[in-house]
This record gives C-alpha cells, sequence and structure tokens, in this order.
C-alpha cells in the first residue's frame, strides 16, 4: 500500500512541474492538461506495476 501511495504523489508532483514548465513556455491549456493527466497516469501505472 505504501508503494500505492508513493506512485500517487510521484504521479501528481511530476504533473505539476509539467503544468508549471508548460506554462512558462506558453503552452495552451489543453495542451497543459492533457499533458498533466497522461504523465500522471503514465508514472502511476509504472510504479503499479513495478509493485506487482
Amino acid at each position: 500500500m505504501p508503494r500505492l501511495i508513493l506512485g500517487t504523489l510521484g504521479a501528481i508532483v511530476i504533473a505539476l512541474i509539467w503544468a508549471v514548465f508548460a506554462s512558462l513556455m506558453g503552452a495552451p491549456s489543453i495542451v497543459i492538461t492533457v499533458g498533466a493527466v497522461a504523465i500522471g497516469a503514465g508514472v502511476y501505472t509504472y510504479v503499479d506495476r513495478r509493485s506487482t
């Protein structure tokens, strides 16, 4: 269970970093949103698969 929490927190942190970085580069909000969701889902899935 701690690995699941760590994966969730990691996904959130990386998605927030992406959102800030994309905002500073002037990316459209849809690109920021889709990118943050995709990155978060990818990190979460990666951590989840490593734990099994």
